[in-house]
């Protein structure tokens, strides 16, 4: 206590210990949350990835080193394998927002009944097993009975239509295209909700402005779905990177390792070839070659969506 004016005591000053305890409460509850979903992010994430990087470069007589690492470099069929996996990323991303944008656009835009009908009927091939899709489309690519020699045949090709799958110059692409129309629901599904969430006012007040039809979804549209673009290219280039079962049910990586992704390339080394220790390597380029890609698509992201049209209004505006 203190003498203050008039001579009455002055209360004595509060403590800041319980202020502690509580701030201290409050933290061990938060890590009891967070705790749980750490361990298995830990045991199943980076656990993995680190006893992954460990086989790459463990011997079982011999001291750790690079060596595996040298041995894919000098390995042809290791870089089949990684320029496919490139080729897969690019082509399967620009064919599936090709597509899927302006599929989007025109269910939200232009169909003012049973979007939810349009919306189901495409992303339906995303919910049927790999299997069934390998199967029908192997059957569609087939030659002297397929859906496609047929089409070739009543155009007077026959004699013309390539074995799609046994031929490498066509493997890798049949594939993909089969990848398309499987993930190609998705994308539209992405962008539909997209377009959805736009701000009606910006777009209102653009048809003012004069910006109808195309102009409205070049300059207006497009622009504004610029995190959309983002998270589906991302997604994308996942989920073209560990495709593997549409590739090993339909050419099992050939003919003649043409078809080779990094995916196919682990299972065949590691379990038909049973090299672990190498396919483990392969598995550590994929990873790396994910984060590259993604680095990548995040600054041409960065560089390339700020220059468009509405992104400068803005920047002006501001």
């Amino acid at each position: 206590m203190s003498l203050v004016a008039g001579g009455t005591m002055s209360p004595p000053a509060r403590r800041s210990r319980p202020t502690r305890l509580r701030i201290g409460a409050s933290q061990i509850e938060a890590w009891a949350y967070v705790l749980p979903a750490l361990g298995l992010f830990l045991l199943f994430e980076l656990y993995p990835i680190l006893a992954n990087l460990w086989a790459s470069v463990s011997h079982p007589h011999a001291a750790p080193s690079l060596a595996r690492y040298a041995e894919a470099a000098s390995d042809p069929v290791f870089w089949v394998a990684v320029r496919n996996s490139v080729v897969w990323v690019v082509v399967s991303i620009a064919l599936e927002i090709a597509i899927g944008f302006p599929l989007a656009v025109l269910i939200e835009l232009a169909i003012p009944r049973g979007r939810a009908w349009f919306r189901t009927l495409l992303f339906l091939p995303m919910v049927v097993t790999p299997s069934v899709i390998a199967l029908v489309f192997t059957t569609i690519y087939a030659p002297d009975y397929g859906l496609l020699y047929g089409l070739f045949q009543a155009l007077g090709l026959a004699n013309s239509f390539p074995a799609v799958l046994g031929e490498p110059a066509f493997a890798t692409y049949a594939v993909i295209v089969v990848n398309v129309w499987q993930w190609c629901g998705f994308f539209v599904l992405m962008y539909c909700v997209g377009i959805a969430q736009l701000d009606a006012e910006i777009l209102d007040a653009a048809a003012i402005d004069g910006a109808v039809g195309l102009a409205r979804v070049r300059y207006v549209i497009w622009p504004m779905l610029r995190s959309t673009h983002v998270s589906l290219v991302v997604l994308g280039t996942i989920q073209a990177l560990q495709q593997f079962p549409l590739i090993y049910l339909m050419t099992q990586g050939g003919p003649a390792n043409a078809s080779q992704t990094l995916a196919t390339y682990i299972f065949q080394t590691g379990f038909d070839e049973n090299r672990m220790g190498f396919a483990s390597t392969v598995a550590v380029v994929l990873f790396v070659l994910a984060l590259v890609l993604v680095a990548v698509e995040y600054a041409i992201a960065d560089n390339w969506l700020a220059r468009l049209p509405l992104a400068r209004t803005r920047g002006r505006a501001a």
